[in-house]
């Protein structure tokens, strides 16, 4: 009742307050180590380590300083080993002309100068927020997940010279987690067969707790490994002044520990039992977790902790306190969140309640819309509860905190409902939504959630003091309602304010603080980020003007820091180059087409500006780079048939963006057949082999729809199907042999990389390791959940999810699977009936088997550009006639 729920928030209240005045400061920032950064001068550009003279200074802002030596050196001064590379990074892009970039997305381009460039000038530079930040739980597993050591320091070294010093700690966690759950009484094979295989960890960690056992089980070596990987690379962040976030515990554990504890209290899906924080057994495990975590790895006090939220995961269904925790078998009367059939981790859109949530009397009066016509609203508040007359549905919604409005059934009576968006009904419901929700519902920081909460933070806390919750804002992406943001309210009040941040993660980086009316997240603190892609997939896109606002607006409060939070990185370097230097700006960037301009003549290695570069960086500035589509990629490449319907005109005309890409295309042709820029300078192989294969790919969306047509006609045309299916295969092949020429788009890397993991181990089950690790990094690519042999159909999931424009996957897996379903339609057309669904279920099934189970080898080196790039351009003009000439 509210007065138990008042006494629980009281308590809470104290507890926060006492742990508030111990607090650090937040923003402490590691020091670093000066010879560590002499090793980098010596990783990254041998014999350069002598040319520049590094010191650490005392500033109250994270700061460096650079300006030239009389005997023509550079001396760099800064706050921390952070700031010192930050300034290098600097030095070498905007000085020197070199570029330092990802391996397999935009390369590098890296030389000793004859003559070092002078600065000129002194140049100081203050980071605007502490905190500059990379990653998403997810990275780990689509872009991190073959990383040796070497790529390990590739990409450390890439890091710091962006200035980037806080980031994710995800490596090497199960050793960690195999010797807790071994110590509670689980065997070997309950806890190897509950982690996933190495391609799918991310999602057997408890980020959305997507199955367990998806492409296991998890060999021991490779959990030792990892470990052993994990302990060169915190000590290498830490050296150069960078925090890496721990994996806290989450509440998620193999199922067999219910039975072993007899705990009514962990709900069970699948494999995996879900704890509430308020469970004995959850402080229990999670001491346990974190003195083994410290133990092993040390710590820098931020741990990642948000599988709470798991778009319907128990134990979210319900939120029991501990009182109702403490007699399981009493029913509680918490909302119930829906779970939600889209991407993992979706937040809910609506409730389904079964009683009333009070609000307070003191709110503005409910505003309600006009009569929605011939619509519903999901969800029920209250069971539907029905009442005599619309008046009174209108204050009964009024007054619970649960209700978005009213649906009145055709000849039936007003009923109460959880929803606030109408959605179409055929049997003529009207409905009636209030329009002012969060201010007429408006509650104060729910005091389940609040103890919930703190609980998870205790777990932290009771073995580091000095703990910080960082919590992946994605959890929360979407809601909007009163309810949630009482709910959400009690999660960030429920530690002391300097110990809970959020990571901010909009998709395209508009920032979640907007969120309730510009709440800023309730007075908490957030690192503002931008997530911008799933599954590492591939597609020019990103609206630099939208980010420059980071973090700029007036409007967004508590903001300690920025970044980016890709699913996977390796694509649209330019978009993310933009962001990392976010965090060193004093205001936007005024002109941001002169700015990718610029960026692009360094970026070639280029001293004086060439026509062809500007036209062509112009025109992406104005086109690719000012959308921000989708964050996934919906073209034909990976889908049959694609689903994106923002680049072409009814599937015939190109957008007027698309004609400017194309124009893009023809002018970094032009720059190489000049001469002006080597088409072998990696950096620019790259975008000339990215920006054709972007639009090859958007040609690919209506071809792979138009064959879609074909062969689902309910009478087959012969001649049609066979001409668009050959046309869209076609391209499929031709994309193919365009993105072989550069190594960001080759198959045979990430199988290569995979396979190196195998050593000589031999504890991979009935595959050998090396064949085991292909297998996980081919089916990651494509069904996502393994097909098994003479399977019926391919697993459910998301499935082509991380698909990639890789050579070798589109000829092989791709266009084959599109000529797969040529083939049966022809045979079905041919016999005057449509497409036999359950055959080509079948067919692509076997097709799937065999290709994530085969073991042929992918060529890791590419071939010439220019020549296919000047083939592709012209063969492909055709489809942009009617664009004007630029």
């Amino acid at each position: 009742n509210m007065a138990d729920k008042t006494r629980r928030f009281s308590k809470v209240l104290v507890w926060l307050v006492l742990s508030a005045l111990a607090a650090p400061v937040l923003g402490q920032q590691l020091k670093g180590d000066i010879m560590a950064l002499e090793a980098l001068l010596d990783r990254v550009l041998p014999g350069s380590k002598t040319h520049f003279e590094l010191t650490f200074t005392s500033e109250s802002t994270p700061t460096f300083n650079m300006a030239d030596t009389t005997d023509g050196r550079i001396s760099i001064t800064g706050t921390s080993a952070s700031e010192l590379t930050a300034a290098l990074g600097v030095y070498f892009r905007e000085y020197c002309n070199m570029t330092i970039g990802w391996p397999r997305g935009g390369g590098s381009n890296v030389f000793l100068p004859k003559t070092w460039p002078a600065l000129g000038k002194t140049v100081k530079q203050q980071r605007n927020t502490p905190w500059s930040y990379i990653m998403n739980v997810c990275t780990h597993s689509y872009s991190l997940v073959w990383y040796t050591w070497a790529d390990w320091e590739r990409f450390i070294d890439w890091m710091a010279l962006s200035g980037i010093n806080l980031a994710l700690a995800m490596t090497g966690q199960e050793e960690v987690q195999y010797k807790v759950f071994s110590q509670l009484g689980l065997t070997d094979k309950d806890i190897r067969t509950w982690f996933n295989g190495p391609a799918f960890l991310t999602w057997s960690r408890g980020q959305n707790e997507y199955g367990n056992n998806i492409a296991g089980p998890l060999p021991r070596s490779w959990m030792k490994a990892q470990w052993d990987l994990q302990r060169l690379i915190l000590p290498r962040y830490r050296s150069l002044g960078i925090v890496g976030q721990l994996p806290g515990f989450q509440g998620n554990v193999p199922i067999q520990l219910k039975s072993i504890f007899s705990d009514a209290n962990i709900t069970q899906q699948g494999d995996t039992g879900w704890m509430n924080s308020l469970d004995p057994l959850f402080a229990r495990i999670a001491d346990l977790w974190m003195k083994v975590l410290i133990e092993d790895f040390g710590t820098d006090h931020w741990y990642q902790l948000d599988g709470y939220f798991n778009g319907g995961t128990a134990p979210w269904y319900t939120l029991p306190s501990s009182k109702s925790l403490s007699s399981p078998s009493t029913p509680t009367t918490a909302i119930t969140v829906a779970p939600v059939p889209q991407r993992p981790g979706r937040a809910p859109r609506h409730f389904t309640s079964t009683v009333p949530v009070p609000v307070s009397a003191s709110n503005p009066s409910c505003q309600w819309s006009s009569a929605h016509s011939n619509t519903y609203l999901a969800g029920c508040a209250q069971n539907c509860k029905s009442f005599p007359t619309l008046p009174q549905a209108f204050a009964a919604c009024a007054a619970d905190g649960a209700c978005g409005g009213v649906t009145v059934p055709r000849g039936g009576l007003p009923e109460l409902r959880a929803g606030i968006d109408p959605i179409y009904s055929a049997t003529g419901e009207t409905s009636y939504v209030i329009t002012n929700e969060v201010a007429c519902h408006e509650m104060p920081p729910d005091p389940t959630w609040i103890e919930i909460g703190a609980a998870a933070y205790a777990g932290l806390s009771r073995t580091d003091p000095k703990a910080i919750w960082s919590f992946q804002g994605w959890a929360i992406v979407g809601w909007n309602r009163a309810l949630q943001a009482s709910q959400f309210s009690g999660f960030v009040h429920s530690a002391p304010r300097d110990r809970f941040v959020v990571i901010d993660m909009s998709v395209d980086g508009s920032g979640e603080w907007q969120q309730w009316n510009n709440a800023s997240f309730f007075g908490g603190l957030s690192v503002w980020t931008t997530l911008h892609d799933f599954g590492g997939t591939d597609g020019m896109k990103g609206e630099l003007a939208r980010i420059n606002r980071i973090p700029f607006d007036s409007n967004a409060k508590g903001i300690i820091g920025t970044g980016y939070t890709p699913e996977g990185i390796d694509q649209n370097p330019v978009y993310y180059e933009f962001m990392a230097q976010a965090n060193f700006r004093t205001a936007p960037v005024a002109d941001l087409v002169t700015h990718t301009v610029v960026r692009a003549h360094r970026r070639y290695g280029l001293s004086a500006p060439q026509a062809a570069v500007t036209a062509a960086w112009t025109l992406l500035s104005n086109s690719a780079y000012t959308e921000d589509i989708s964050v996934q990629d919906h073209t034909g490449v990976p889908h049959l048939p694609g689903s994106d319907t923002t680049h072409f005109i009814d599937r015939k005309v190109p957008t007027d963006k698309l004609c400017m890409e194309y124009a893009a295309w023809g002018k970094l042709i032009d720059v190489a057949s000049s001469g002006a820029v080597s088409p072998a300078l990696e950096p620019f192989r790259y975008d000339l082999i990215n920006l054709g294969r972007e639009i090859l790919a958007q040609i690919s969306t209506p071809l792979s729809q138009n064959f879609s047509l074909a062969y689902s006609a309910s009478k087959i045309d012969i001649q049609q199907l066979t001409t668009t299916g050959n046309t869209y295969i076609q391209l499929l092949q031709d994309l193919d042999d365009l993105v072989s020429a550069d190594t960001a788009f080759l198959l045979g890397p990430w199988i290569a990389s995979a396979r190196v993991w195998a050593a000589n181990n031999t504890d991979c089950g009935v595959l050998s390791c090396g064949d085991f690790y292909e297998w996980n990094a081919r089916v990651q690519l494509t069904t996502w959940n393994p097909t098994p042999a003479g399977a019926a159909k391919i697993p459910g999931g998301p499935i082509d999810y991380a698909g990639k424009h890789w050579a070798g996957l589109i000829r092989d897996y791709y266009a084959v699977r599109a000529n797969l379903v040529l083939q049966q339609a022809l045979t079905d057309g041919r016999a005057g009936r449509p497409l036999n669904q359950s055959a080509i279920d079948k067919i692509l099934a076997t097709h799937a088997y065999q290709w994530t189970t085969a073991t042929n080898p992918y060529t890791s080196t590419p071939t010439p550009a220019l020549d296919i790039s000047r083939t592709m351009f012209a063969k492909y003009a055709k489809y942009f006639a009617s664009c004007p000439r630029v």
